[in-house]
């Protein structure tokens, strides 16, 4: 397990944090699994303490072992990207806000992980994230496969992609509905339908609400018994 900041872009200053875990056991070929969280904004971390990584937190001063955890067969590089998410900093206000800038940087960074892990060009690469990480994962792939043909990129995993929120809200009652979790006409259903109506007008004409108050906030809050 090794852990460290690698710059991207010394002339501002911006800085990418990094944890590695190694596979535990030895399988036919090395493989790293590259993750992303979303956001965004959202730390990597999140996914490796909380999801596939090798550790969970069992109270606030306790750490145990994730039975269930990717390290187990495949090599874990978790990433805190763009700059300021996480422990990824940078010294001034120059921010990037463009999906071209995140992947310039993620390029830039595996470029300099290779310089001090030269074995990661052994390894059969893979992309995986969640959530906004949906919107850099196909960037980031297409300019490895297009410029950095060095790195064995084999494929790519997301998970609950944030695509085309439109669609993808449309689709969770009819969704829900389909699977037995939500009952056709009960309170629950029209509670959501209701919500789901505010957050998608005919028009398609969206305006901003603060944090914490959308409508989709409150059909997220739904529960039912």
């Amino acid at each position: 397990m090794h852990a460290g900041y690698l710059p991207v872009d010394p002339e501002h200053h911006r800085t990418l944090f990094f944890r590695h875990f190694a596979s535990k056991h030895t399988s036919d070929k090395p493989r790293t699994v590259i993750w992303l969280n979303g956001g965004p904004g959202a730390s990597s971390l999140v996914g490796a303490w909380t999801e596939i990584g090798p550790f969970r937190f069992q109270d606030e001063n306790t750490i145990i072992e994730n039975n269930g955890s990717w390290h187990l067969f495949v090599n874990l590089l978790f990433i805190d990207q763009p700059v300021g998410t996480g422990f990824s900093y940078i010294d001034n206000d120059s921010f990037i806000h463009e999906l071209d800038e995140v992947v310039n940087h993620f390029v830039s960074f595996l470029d300099r992980y290779i310089e001090v892990f030269p074995e990661l060009l052994q390894n059969d690469i893979y992309l995986a994230g969640e959530s906004f990480a949906a919107q850099y994962i196909p960037y980031i792939a297409h300019e490895i496969l297009a410029k950095r043909s060095n790195l064995k990129l084999r494929g790519l995993l997301i998970g609950n992609g944030w695509i085309d929120p439109v669609t993808i809200y449309e689709l969770y009652l009819p969704f829900a509905v389909a699977n037995n979790l939500v009952k056709i006409n009960s309170v629950l259903y029209d509670i959501i339908s209701s919500q789901v109506r505010i957050w998608l007008p005919e028009d398609r004409q969206f305006e901003l609400s603060p944090i914490g108050h959308s409508p989709m906030a409150k059909v997220q809050g739904c529960v039912g018994e």
